[in-house]
């Protein structure tokens, strides 16, 4: 069991101990605090505070004054040191029937099984009544030193038809030091470095998208206190301290078009915030912050005018979580575009089947369709049933609904040298979804078989596929072997929980927050932590 926590948005005061030089910060208590990692520098950082701050490393401090150049450089001394975990089931920490059922089954299978937990206990602030627990219990079958053994035991178990993930377990940290200069002039150098600005952080050249198209750098400012130091990529870390929901207007047009109506302004809202909460000690645990902002968590791009705007529509929604029927706070994802039908959070990930998170169809109807059958899932995509609410061009994400990718005989050369098995002749045993995504084929090579499992994995096989929901044109030699593809596909993204493109529409048809999130998240309940 692992040790009460406070409840992590317990009322602070971001006081740090520094002396201050000139006019006195004026800090005021913060509610409901979040860490968030907002940015990753690879040796050097420039940032300025346009309202001056306060600033502390390796025992010297000092002020900023408005605008001045500042400039932290990192000399990296060790990198850090992980742990690869391949895991094969995640359920609640509560279900203990289910927990011990996946244990003796790998235990039987003859693997050394291990229970790992993560998570945490949230209370009040008596520090005994306990808000939520979002403790979840992790089957492990394998632990290894480097990450390639690890996803050859992934492979291996895929090839058996069994599902598993790689969890990177960070034993410690990066170490490095930091020197910080003014305008050009040194003043000290340290492994921690704190900043309170008296408003604004303006960090230059913050890095975004890594690993996706759309990847590039911008200038952000944040509002916070910020904590600098060597983190888990072998990077310099910035860790933000802010209110929880000015993370959330943040975050929710970062997510969605700020333009959108504010229905769906505010599902998006109570959806992020659930998210978030859920996964404080799931993810990044280890690392010193509760949450990040990239696509691996949630992507929250500071303070823009976007930010200000939204805040003040989302505000009605402060505190509001969804919860499930098991009585826990409901990790309430979400994606860009269905497709016209929702997925299963289980065909996606390892985990038990959640009814608020069951896929269902996105229309007024409910079509006559098999979305797990092949031919029927072609039918769906070529001619789509009417009325879906994603296949709508006036809201943002609505030309998503629909994809094709021609696969020239260079891209498929790409996926064999991935898949190692020489010259493909077939794909087999598709296995799919509610939704019509894969989660599960096997290729025939030369050299054997490879079966791939979850659809991400198969979206990145393919060269970053908008999602997994796809049919397949497969254009051969006079031998038998694949060297093209035609593909046509539904959706963008793994298609589980909210459907953003149609909460867009239907928040243009008069739908409250309210309404909109029932509609997704089956069976869940409104409820104010708050």
């Amino acid at each position: 069991m692992m040790e009460r926590t406070q409840y992590f948005w317990r009322s602070v005061c971001l006081f740090l101990a520094i002396m201050m030089i000139g006019a006195a910060v004026s800090v005021v208590a913060a509610e409901k605090q979040i860490k968030i990692k907002v940015a990753q520098y690879a040796k050097d950082l420039e940032f300025n505070c346009p309202q001056g701050a306060a600033w502390e490393l390796g025992g010297q401090n000092g002020r900023i004054q408005p605008g001045e150049k500042c400039v932290l450089t990192g000399t990296m001394t060790a990198k850090a040191i992980r742990r690869f975990r391949v895991m094969v089931s995640s359920t609640s920490l509560a279900e203990t029937e289910t927990i011990r059922a996946d244990e003796e089954k790998w235990r039987q299978l003859g693997f050394p099984v291990r229970i790992m937990v993560v998570g945490q206990e949230f209370f009040a602030e008596d520090g005994k009544t306990l808000l939520y627990d979002n403790r979840l219990a992790m089957v492990e079958v394998g632990v290894f030193n480097d990450k390639a053994s690890a996803q050859a035991m992934v492979d291996k178990l895929s090839a058996q038809g069994q599902s598993s993930w790689i969890y990177e377990e960070i034993v410690q940290l990066a170490q490095g030091t930091l020197s910080f200069s003014i305008n050009g002039t040194f003043k000290a150098t340290g492994k921690e470095f704190a900043l309170l600005p008296q408003q604004t952080i303006h960090m230059k050249k913050v890095e975004y998208g890594a690993g996706y198209s759309w990847h590039g750098y911008a200038d952000r400012d944040y509002s916070g206190s910020l904590l600098v130091r060597y983190g888990a990529n072998d990077a310099i870390d910035c860790i933000l301290t802010t209110a929880f929901e000015n993370v959330l207007a943040g975050v929710v047009p970062s997510e969605i078009s700020a333009k959108a109506e504010i229905g769906a302004l505010q599902a998006q809202a109570v959806a992020a915030r659930g998210e978030i909460m859920a996964k404080i000690g799931v993810r990044h645990a280890s690392e010193g912050f509760d949450t990040c902002s990239e696509q691996h968590c949630q992507v929250f791009n500071g303070d823009t005018t976007y930010s200000i705007d939204v805040g003040r529509k989302i505000a009605p929604t402060a505190g509001y979580v969804l919860m499930g029927q098991n009585g826990h706070i409901l990790d309430a994802v979400y994606s860009a575009n269905c497709g016209g039908h929702s997925e299963s959070s289980h065909y996606v990930w390892t985990t038990q089947p959640n009814p608020a998170l069951t896929g269902k169809w996105d229309n007024s109807g409910t079509p006559a369709l098999d979305l797990s059958e092949e031919e029927q899932v072609g039918v769906f995509i070529r001619n789509p049933p009417a009325g879906c609410h994603c296949n709508n061009p006036t809201v943002e994400g609505g030309n998503r609904f629909r994809w094709n990718k021609s696969m020239t005989t260079a891209d498929w050369k790409k996926v064999e040298e991935t898949l190692a098995i020489g010259r493909v002749k077939m794909v087999k045993d598709i296995a799919r979804g509610v939704s019509g995504r894969i989660y599960r084929l096997t290729f025939v090579g030369e050299r054997g078989e490879k079966t791939v499992m979850k659809e991400l994995n198969i979206r990145r096989l393919f060269g970053g596929l908008a999602s997994a929901c796809f049919v397949s044109d497969w254009k051969r030699d006079a031998a038998g072997y694949i060297v093209s593809a035609e593909l046509l596909g539904a959706g963008f993204g793994h298609g589980v929980g909210m459907c953003q493109t149609g909460a867009q529409s239907l928040a243009k048809q008069g739908w409250n927050y309210q309404r909109i999130l029932s509609h997704y998240f089956t069976g869940s309940q409104l409820k104010k932590m708050y």
